[in-house]
């Protein structure tokens, strides 16, 4: 069963984060501990946590931390996202959910070394990855006419990594997960979201 979007991220009722102007935010699964500090949102997500659906046979799952802000039409949502990770596919980054079975997750995760990695879900988890250097990202994701880019920031400067279509009311922000570990504390800091 789908949960649609007015109940995955609010318009008036939720959390207010200093750092995104007084918009309403609300928790997909609330952390086992969240504070909102000068330095950004700071949370341990739960062990045993994921965002995933049916490829490679892996069970779903639609249980990890996300704090969304619901948006319509075009945006560009802005966060450096980092985390002390210690087990293996642990992650943290940016989320845009529709439901709980469309939906895009994309930042950094853990497997023998840091990867950049994008999962598109749309009833099923479509997974791409590359290499990245360390437990930390600032990520991009703008939307444009329903197209989607999710950029990281390099050496270089913006770079996009992934483009796809997902238009129609979503909610967006920074999530967290450790589907095979116990948890782990994770940051977002600059949170800046446009519309």
């Amino acid at each position: 069963m789908s949960t649609p979007t007015e109940e995955l991220a609010p318009t008036t009722d939720g959390t207010r984060l200093r750092q995104s102007g007084g918009r309403a935010w609300a928790w997909t699964r609330s952390p086992a501990e969240w504070a909102d500090t000068a330095a950004g949102l700071v949370w341990r997500c739960h062990g045993e946590s994921d965002f995933w659906r049916i490829t490679e046979g892996v069970p779903s799952a639609y249980d990890g931390s996300a704090l969304l802000t619901r948006v319509e039409g075009d945006f560009e949502l802005e966060l450096d996202a980092h985390a002390e990770f210690s087990d293996l596919y642990d992650q943290v980054g940016v989320m845009i959910a529709a439901s709980e079975t469309h939906w895009l997750k994309a930042g950094v995760e853990t497997d023998n070394g840091f990867w950049l990695s994008a999962v598109y879900t749309r009833e099923e988890s479509d997974w791409s990855r590359e290499r990245w250097t360390e437990p930390r990202v600032e990520l991009r994701v703008v939307r444009r006419a329903g197209t989607i880019d999710a950029l990281i920031k390099d050496s270089d400067g913006w770079r996009t990594f992934r483009t796809l279509y997902f238009d129609g009311a979503v909610g967006v922000g920074p999530y967290s997960c450790s589907p095979k570990g116990g948890g782990f504390d994770a940051t977002a800091s600059q949170i800046l979201l446009t519309q």
